[in-house]
């Protein structure tokens, strides 16, 4: 691999959801200086025809429900149509989006959604073999799948089928608390530390779902998301939340007892398949592998020796693996790093600032200079190198602040991110130190995962602890992986003796991460940042 891109980064739009990617493919091609005609082939992560599994029967329940007939001719309606899209004409909207980038079209191929999540979890992994585990809201028919991964490919052991699904039921929890559900799942895992295991809650759910190996969540998920929300009320005899405000005991409640049975199922699932073959490596892609709460508790598990969660396990990682489907698993580089987006050339960079008369500095240390700052409290945006690919910004897209005291995690809350004052934040740590300040340590590079801090640090660190359970999820930078990144937290370490900065994306709340100098220079005017780091160019607002 190398290069890649999301489309939101380009064109803006968070999650740039139902956009064709004209942006990031044009991208790609223009890095690689080759035009669409050079391409030997397109591999589509989705096969339309396999969503029969769904549709058929959800039509037969249309045709005999109560709802009104023009509601049932709307759904046919839409049936139809994608019946039409998947069998007659599969390929068709893409190929005619693609001639807008050029008119010699490759040959597309297509392979199914979660066995292209499951090699960009396996392939890239460096295990000789491993169980894969891929589950988020659904793939064509496919909501959780667990594999075998070794030198000959992926073997199928168990589907779970839709309307089965762990990522729907999470998600309809999520609606329910007051978020949108594919986007705030994250924040209800922040908020159920701050629950307690409310049993009447427990007990509630437990009368309506399965956990264990055998899981069943289809009672709340089996007519989509709003019609789970709708649910979720009856059981709990309580109205969806609509405030913006202070969430009740109860609600941090329900978010812990959901954290828990999402949990309870998977971690059930992996013990079991762990014990049915030997294998005691594992592998997770898929959206709510991106719940580091629960890889924390599929790491720690004894039958477990070693857990890779591939650094973008939304849907944006599909194109890794249908990628990845192309080649044999020991032909794959491990995957260290997710810099592979664009970078910006210093002289660039200098004709910007030139240009929009901006006062800049270059200083001979950088990275002392921006930890001398950084060490008396100010906010500083980071901007080098690749962007990098996935949710999280490590190291090349950051914002930076001291992690060690309450207020300054308050002021990146309230002044620069502009979001709820209650949610965490994640911390970069020297790869070497983080077996002093994390219990259970582990390699850690792409912050997606969780560990326990130890009590005598956490007082270095105040900014990055959770402050419901002690927890935090670490970027561990190696010098290998990110040499001036690891540089400045060295400068930071040696002032203060704390080798550890707080990282948050680099990005106002509800916007992608940046990925130009434009956008870099908009957001630090915007914010409530003091410093911009652009390459080797120092700006600030005094």
């Amino acid at each position: 691999m190398v290069f890649a891109i999301e489309e939101e980064r380009l064109n803006r739009r968070k999650h740039a959801v139902d956009d064709f990617p004209h942006k990031s493919i044009n991208a790609c091609l223009n890095y690689c200086d080759i035009s669409l005609s050079d391409v030997d082939k397109i591999v589509l992560p989705y096969v339309p025809s396999l969503e029969s599994k769904i549709w058929l029967p959800e039509l037969k329940r249309r045709l005999f429900s109560s709802k009104s007939t023009p509601e049932r001719l709307r759904w046919i309606e839409r049936y139809l149509e994608h019946r039409a899209q998947a069998h007659i004409l599969p390929t068709s909207k893409v190929k005619s989006e693609l001639r807008q980038i050029g008119d010699s079209l490759p040959p597309i191929d297509n392979q199914p959604h979660h066995r292209c999540h499951a090699a960009s979890a396996f392939h890239p992994s460096g295990f000789d073999e491993a169980l894969v585990f891929t589950v988020d809201g659904k793939g064509e028919h496919d909501s959780t799948v667990v594999w075998h991964g070794d030198e000959q490919g992926l073997e199928r052991l168990r589907t779970y089928t839709f309307p089965n699904s762990l990522g729907h039921f999470y998600g309809a929890v999520t609606e329910y608390l007051g978020y949108r559900a594919f986007n705030g799942e994250g924040k209800i895992m922040g908020l159920a530390p701050y629950g307690e295991l409310n049993e009447k809650i427990e007990t509630s759910l437990r009368s309506a779902i399965e956990t264990g190996v055998d899981y069943d969540v289809t009672s709340i998920t089996e007519h989509g998301i709003e019609d789970g929300v709708a649910q979720l009320e009856r059981l709990l005899g309580r109205p969806r939340n609509t405030s913006r405000g202070e969430f009740t005991d109860w609600q941090k409640d329900l978010a812990r007892v959901t954290q828990h049975l999402l949990e309870e199922i998977v971690t059930g699932i992996i013990k079991q398949y762990v014990n049915e073959t030997g294998i005691r490596t594992v592998t997770l892609s898929g959206g709510v592998a991106l719940n580091c709460k629960m890889n924390k508790e599929i790491r720690e598990l004894d039958a477990v020796n070693d857990v890779f969660v591939q650094p973008v396990s939304h849907d944006a990682g599909l194109a890794l693996g249908a990628g990845f489907l192309e080649s044999s698993p020991e032909t794959v580089y491990q995957i260290t790093d997710v810099y592979y987006g664009q970078a910006h050339n210093t002289e660039v960079i200098k004709s910007i600032l030139e240009t929009n008369k901006i006062d800049y500095t270059r200083p001979t240390q950088l990275t002392q200079r921006v930890a001398e700052e950084i060490a008396n409290g100010q906010l500083v945006g980071w901007f080098q190198g690749r962007t990098e690919l996935g949710p999280r910004a490590l190291g090349n897209r950051s914002i930076l602040a001291d992690p060690r005291t309450k207020a300054s995690r308050d002021r990146v809350n309230r002044f620069v991110k502009h979001r709820e004052e209650w949610r965490p934040f994640a911390p970069s740590i020297l790869a070497d130190a983080a077996e002093s300040y994390f219990e259970n340590p582990a390699p850690s590079p792409f912050m997606i995962d969780t560990f326990q801090v130890r009590p005598e640090r956490a007082s270095e660190i105040e900014a990055v602890l959770h402050p419901a359970d002690g927890t935090t999820r670490p970027q561990t930078v190696s010098k290998q992986q990110n040499p001036k990144y690891y540089q400045l937290i060295s400068d930071f370490a040696d002032i203060t003796g704390v080798p550890v900065l707080l990282n948050t994306s680099f990005n106002d709340h509800g916007e992608p991460i940046v990925n130009t100098p434009t956008e870099a220079l908009k957001d630090f005017f915007g914010m409530g940042l003091d410093v911009l780091v652009l390459d080797e160019y120092l700006v600030t607002k005094s």
